[in-house]
């Protein structure tokens, strides 16, 4: 027992010196600090006010960048097309390629930063569409996870919507780059050619319609005047009745869709919304004119404190 008290008071006595040699280690890196900021203090001063003024010259002419967000459906099957040409226009601008950007932007070129592009996730909507779709959309989700089906590029060109971020040098000229981004996007020949054929069969579509629908209203009304005139019924029983008005209904649902269809194809890449001239989300911001005298005392600090390890070192390294 004596033995065990004793182990405890040896244990507690290497901690308490221990924690003495800590701090009278911190009370020394103190009394140093001190007397480095004593020592070198007018050079210091004259570092925060070079910081300072450098500071004030980069944020008076740096030019901020903008995000602009655009909503967009790529129509006549040009997913794939947007997106390469998306990745080609990044991949010049990482080139520096004037040439190829002034054709497109004119003299803005140089004030468009990237394209993101990412498809806006509508699950509902790609099913609703077709049966079809949903035995697709079943069987590929069986074979891998389906959050990450849902998100794949592949499955992207089957989604509607899309969501196009610019990132723009400056808040005066987002519109006309991004009116010049689209007829540039539009301008393809192979998809204005399809943007023609599919507005061809929408509007004879739309007048199949409107001929079905009449006809089904024809049969209805001949129907009703038969039987306020008779006591039989044209059509045989209830069932045809009902088809008959499911189908009418059905072919307005069809009718609406194909509408919004052509105001859809009004373009190869439709643009359906913008918002320009947003601030990027930033975690920590901090004025140049506080962050380049702060990096200025540090980097000064440091180089001091690289000579004293040095010193130090030495120091140990001649000591027999």
């Amino acid at each position: 027992m004596a033995q065990q008290n004793s182990s405890e008071e040896i244990d507690l006595g290497y901690l308490l010196k221990k924690s003495n040699n800590f701090f009278k280690s911190l009370a020394i890196a103190f009394v140093q600090a001190l007397d480095f900021l004593k020592r070198y203090f007018v050079i210091l001063i004259i570092l925060i006010i070079i910081g300072f003024g450098y500071g004030y010259y980069k944020d008076y002419n740096s030019v901020e960048a903008y995000d602009n967000e655009i909503i967009i459906i790529p129509n006549f099957e040009s997913v794939d097309y947007l997106y390469g040409r998306v990745k080609a226009i990044n991949l010049k601008i990482a080139q520096n390629d004037t040439l190829y950007l002034q054709k497109i932007f004119g003299s803005n070129y140089h004030k468009l930063n990237a394209i993101e592009l990412e498809p806006i996730v509508d699950i509902y909507n790609f099913v609703s569409k077709s049966y079809r779709n949903y035995d697709v959309l079943r069987l590929i989700a069986e074979k891998q996870d389906f959050s990450k089906y849902a998100e794949d590029l592949s499955t992207s060109k089957y989604y509607k919507y899309h969501r196009m971020k610019v990132s723009i040098s400056g808040n005066d000229s987002p519109e006309k780059i991004i009116n010049d981004l689209f007829g540039f996007l539009n301008s393809n020949e192979h998809f204005n050619d399809y943007k023609s054929i599919y507005r061809e069969n929408n509007k004879l579509d739309i007048e199949e319609h409107y001929l079905m629908i009449a006809q089904i209203d024809s049969l209805l009304k001949a129907n009703y005047n038969l039987s306020t005139m008779t006591a039989n019924v044209a059509i045989n029983n209830g069932t045809d009745l009902f088809n008959l008005i499911d189908r009418k209904k059905q072919l307005v649902k069809d009718l609406v869709q194909l509408k919004m269809e052509t105001i859809d194809y009004s373009a190869p890449i439709k643009k359906v919304s913008a918002d320009y001239n947003l601030r990027p989300e930033k975690i920590l911001q901090i004025s140049n004119k506080i962050k380049f005298p702060l990096l200025f005392v540090l980097l000064f600090s440091l180089l001091f404190l690289i000579i004293y390890i040095f010193k130090k070192i030495k120091k140990y390294a001649a000591t027999p």
